[in-house]
């Protein structure tokens, strides 16, 4: 019997840390992405992880729920019907998290990059502190609640990280593909199956998936699209799968009709392509130019097809893109943020104010479409030095000469200059893969990451 337990144990063990497990993790996530059964997901999702609390000491498989659940739910058509067994597996998933504290007895010791979030953290639960509308718009109340949210929040994150073992960081990459690959088919799928698409939703700017609109789908791929190239560098055998792969989710930016979309991910593919290049050896750089090719002509073969089935819709498009260009309209909401700040300049007015004024994303967040006038107008200047100390150490933490932080560093200044038009702090999209890396880089040791070598070893 203890053989068949520990038989067991180690079979589910072997299999929480394989491939097999995000590939069948990253299915569940797409199917129910399509089903409107936000408490069944939620129960699901609840059960992994308790199962993974239950039986595993490393806390590493934590992050594919982590990191993928947030796109498994129907937040913008679906309903949120809480049941008896979604109540059922909260249970569960309290008692696995007691059993695995009173069992295991973890670390609780924050990571550098955690411990660089804090002032930000703290910004939240201080915003809109001594600001006129702290009574009106009841203020004490947001910040109880984000009290109880940060708090838990970096605990959670703390446990994980202090009970999670890397020997190689190329885990978070595995994981980050995966979420490019389901949010990459996520598009596509609604795109073909949306009657009229090209006509009704993707003219009318209308495109959104089950968790969210433009801005996330762009976001999701700035940090997916660098680790197929990665992937393509690293397993020359299948650089052309990777290459369809990124392809793939650059698609998928273009299906949202983003202006922003059209203007920088192609050059941002780009640059991915060449700073592939400049780190390979004459073998796999050729690999992997011949791969992108390859995947590119695919591309622009099902592009072509596409336009000659809908040609009257491509003149129509063209004509209507060619008279608004690029003006993206944030010269308002911008100019609106730092009035907002100079009223109370300190700790900003909260993340719920001005309600009364009409944007286009939701109506109770006050939306700056700009991470660091976000930070300000809500937070205030406590919201911006603890942006800054965030950054300073994610930059610093990433400015090394290895794979992993070379193709971080890309997936970092991209989303940071994407942040420039969109608010991304503390939006999930953002935020779930951007501590995936940091955890990754701050448990895995430096001589487990694999070096680049010198440019005249390359040749």
């Amino acid at each position: 019997m203890q053989f068949s337990k520990n038989a067991i144990k180690s079979a589910l063990n072997a299999f929480l840390n394989s491939e097999g497990f995000l590939v069948l993790y990253s299915v569940f996530v797409l199917v129910f992405s399509f089903l409107d059964c936000n408490a069944v997901t939620l129960s699901v999702i609840l059960l992994v992880c308790a199962l993974i609390f239950f039986t595993q000491k490393d806390l590493k498989p934590l992050l594919v729920p982590m990191t993928l659940s947030y796109f498994s739910l129907t937040f913008i058509d679906g309903k949120f019907n809480l049941n008896v067994p979604f109540f059922i597996s909260c249970a569960i998933f309290a008692a696995s998290l007691i059993y695995y504290i009173a069992e295991n007895k973890p670390k609780f010791i924050l990571t550098t990059n955690l411990k660089a979030v804090l002032p930000y953290g703290a910004a939240y639960i201080l915003a809109g502190s001594f600001s006129a509308n702290y009574i009106a718009d009841k203020l004490f109340e947001q910040q109880i609640a984000l009290f109880i949210i940060v708090t838990v929040a970096i605990a959670f994150l703390t446990l994980i990280a202090a009970n999670s073992d890397f020997d190689k960081p190329e885990y978070a990459f595995k994981v980050l593909f995966a979420l490019g690959m389901v949010v990459g088919l996520q598009c596509c799928i609604t795109a073909i199956a949306q009657k009229n698409f090209l006509e009704e939703v993707f003219m009318k700017d209308l495109f959104h998936t089950n968790w969210g609109v433009y801005n996330g789908i762009i976001t999701v791929v700035l940090f997916t699209i660098p680790s197929c190239f990665y992937f393509a560098a690293k397993y020359k055998k299948y650089a052309f799968l990777f290459m369809l792969a990124a392809m793939l989710q650059y698609a998928a930016a273009h299906l949202t009709a983003s202006r922003a979309a059209f203007l920088a991910m192609s050059p941002f593919l780009l640059v991915c392509l060449i700073a592939t290049l400049v780190v390979s050896d004459k073998k796999t750089r050729h690999n992997v130019a011949l791969s992108f090719l390859g995947a590119f002509a695919v591309l622009v073969a099902v592009g072509a097809v596409v336009a000659l089935l809908n040609a009257e819709f491509v003149q129509d498009f063209f004509s209507v893109f060619a008279a608004s260009g690029f003006n993206l309209g944030r010269g308002k909401v911008w100019k609106q943020s730092i009035e907002f700040f100079l009223e109370n300049p300190i700790f900003g007015l909260g993340l719920m104010h001005h309600d009364e004024i009409q944007q286009a994303a939701i109506s109770y967040f006050w939306m700056s479409h700009n991470t660091i006038l976000q930070a300000l107008s809500s937070l205030g200047i406590a919201g911006f030095t603890g942006l800054m100390i965030h950054s300073l150490y994610k930059y610093k933490t990433f400015a090394k000469r290895d794979y992993f932080s070379y193709f971080a560093m890309i997936m970092m200044v991209a989303t940071e200059l994407y942040g420039m038009i969109d608010c991304l702090m503390p939006a999930p999209y953002y935020v779930m893969p951007l501590f995936l890396l940091l955890i990754a880089a701050d448990k895995t040791k430096d001589e487990n990451k694999e070096r680049i070598p010198r440019l005249k070893d390359l040749k």
